[in-house]
């Protein structure tokens, strides 16, 4: 959970896997630069269509990864791992390679996002599948409008925020009361639909003052 809007990372590899990388990393918002000798035809189209993606045809070469705030190392070769993890080391660059735990400095979990809502599953590069597995057990559990929830949660949040007799510990007491009562939630959502939030909640803290 890095923000890096705007930043420099450089991808070594246009495979598949690295261009699943570059996809992810322009939704992100980064500056992406690509180096590799032989590219992926739908990476060369990606980058036409994205400003943010430049591809650099030819093989990686020591002084790559200055500049980047992350560099990617997505190649069969681990000589060439070894290589991009020791220049990127040497400029405290965190750099991961694809399955090779060992030219890693962090990792990149498996992850999904439901609007503001990102959660990732990491084994520490032990076994990316099963974390891959894990994660979609833990989707399939989230409700279809989390958004919702999300959007709901965060009014509240910020409506108590702006009543300056509540402490913080009250307001933290409120929103978990809310969280963690279904049917409470539920009220809160339609209320949301209704425009009718401020009375839900001001119904809400006349019971938690009586």
């Amino acid at each position: 959970m890095y923000k890096i809007k705007n930043k420099r990372v450089v991808v070594i590899g246009a495979g598949e896997v690295a261009f699943r990388k570059v996809k992810d990393l322009t939704e992100a918002e980064a500056d992406c630069v690509v180096i590799a000798p032989d590219i992926h035809p739908e990476l060369i189209e990606f980058a036409n269509k994205h400003s943010n993606v430049k591809i650099i045809n030819r093989k990686y070469q020591y002084g790559d990864c200055h500049g980047a705030t992350l560099v990617f190392s997505a190649t069969n070769d681990s000589s060439v791992n070894s290589e991009v993890f020791e220049e990127a080391s040497q400029a405290n660059i965190p750099v991961n390679a694809v399955d090779d735990p060992d030219n890693s400095s962090f990792y990149v979990p498996s992850f999904f996002t439901r609007g503001p809502l990102l959660v990732a599953v990491s084994t520490g590069g032990y076994s990316p599948a099963l974390a891959a597995k894990i994660r979609r057990h833990i989707e399939n559990a989230i409700p279809d409008d989390i958004e919702v929830i999300l959007d709901v949660m965060n009014e509240i949040r910020k409506y108590l925020k702006e009543m300056p007799a509540l402490q913080f510990k009250q307001r933290s007491s409120i929103l978990k009361t809310i969280v963690n009562d279904e049917k409470l939630l539920m009220k809160a959502v339609d209320a949301y639909r209704n425009n009718t939030l401020n009375i839900f909640i001001g119904t809400l803290l006349n019971k938690k003052n009586t």
